[in-house]
C-alpha cells in the first residue's frame, strides 16, 4: 500500500514539474498615459474617432479688400483669357482641391473666387490703367464651382511676391448651406514663407492648413507643370448627418 501511494505521489510531482517548465510567461504590455491622463497600453491605444469634427480652414487675418476686384472673371483659367492667342507671363501652375464639411463630406455647389498678383508681384486693381506692370494677357481673378465630390480646379500662374510677402492666392468661398469662408493659400517649401509676417501670424497647425502641397506633374521632370493641392474644410455638417 505504501509503495502504491509513493508511485502516485511521484507521478503527480513529475507532471506538475513538467507543466511548470512548459508554461509560458504572460508579458504585461507596457502602460503609458495619453493626452487626457488615462492609463492605456499598447493594445488599447486610442485611435482618431470618425465622429470628431475636422478643424475648419483658418480665415485670413488681414483684410484683402483693397486688392479684391469689384467683378470676378467667370473663368477658372487665369493664365489665358478667353479668345486670346497668348497666355500670361510667368510659370503656369494647376491648382486643385476639395471642399468638405466638418466630417469630411464633400460640399457640392460651393463657389470659389480667387485673385492674385501677376508674375511681377502686382495686383492689377492697385495699378493705374496705363501701368507698364499690367499683364494684358493675365486674368487677375477667376471663379469656379465644386462638383458633386467637392472638387475644384484652376489654371493660373505662380504669383509674384510683394515686399515682405510670400506668393499666395486670396480665396473667397460661398456656400448656401455653409456660409462664407475668406482665406488664403500659400505654397509649401517656398523660401519667402519664413519671412512673411502674415503667414507667420498663424500658429503652426494653421500654417499647415493654409499651405498647399506642391509636386510636379511629371515626377522625373522638374520643369513639368506644378500641381498645387489645397483642400479646405468649411465649418458645419450636412443636414442628413446626425452624430
Amino acid at each position: 500500500m505504501i509503495r502504491f501511494f509513493f508511485i502516485i505521489f511521484a507521478l503527480v510531482f513529475s507532471s506538475l514539474t513538467f507543466a511548470a517548465e512548459d508554461s509560458t510567461t504572460v508579458e504585461i504590455a507596457p502602460q503609458y498615459k495619453d493626452v487626457k491622463g488615462q492609463v492605456v497600453n499598447n493594445f488599447a491605444k486610442p485611435v482618431p474617432s470618425a465622429f470628431e469634427p475636422k478643424k475648419p480652414t483658418p480665415s485670413r487675418f488681414f483684410s484683402a479688400d483693397l486688392s479684391m476686384p469689384d467683378t470676378f472673371a467667370t473663368t477658372n483659367n487665369l493664365a489665358k483669357k478667353v479668345g486670346s492667342f497668348y497666355r500670361a507671363y510667368g510659370e503656369v501652375i494647376f491648382l486643385q482641391g476639395t471642399i468638405v464639411d466638418s466630417f469630411g463630406v464633400p460640399i457640392e455647389g460651393a463657389v470659389i473666387e480667387i485673385w492674385q498678383t501677376n508674375a511681377a508681384g502686382k495686383y492689377h486693381t492697385l495699378l493705374e490703367p496705363n501701368s507698364e506692370y499690367i499683364d494684358k494677357y493675365f486674368s487677375m481673378s477667376g471663379r469656379t464651382i465644386t462638383d458633386n465630390l467637392g472638387n475644384y480646379h484652376f489654371i493660373t500662374i505662380m504669383p509674384g511676391s510683394n515686399p515682405g510677402r510670400a506668393p499666395h492666392i486670396n480665396m473667397n468661398i460661398y456656400s448656401t448651406k455653409f456660409g462664407k469662408l475668406e482665406t488664403e493659400m500659400y505654397f509649401a517649401g517656398h523660401p519667402y514663407n519664413a519671412s512673411d509676417y502674415q503667414y507667420l501670424a498663424y500658429d503652426e497647425n494653421e500654417r499647415v492648413m493654409v499651405t498647399a502641397t506642391v509636386r510636379n506633374s511629371d515626377i522625373i521632370n522638374p520643369d513639368s507643370i506644378k500641381l498645387c493641392t489645397f483642400d479646405m474644410v468649411m465649418k458645419g455638417i450636412h443636414q442628413y448627418k446626425r452624430f
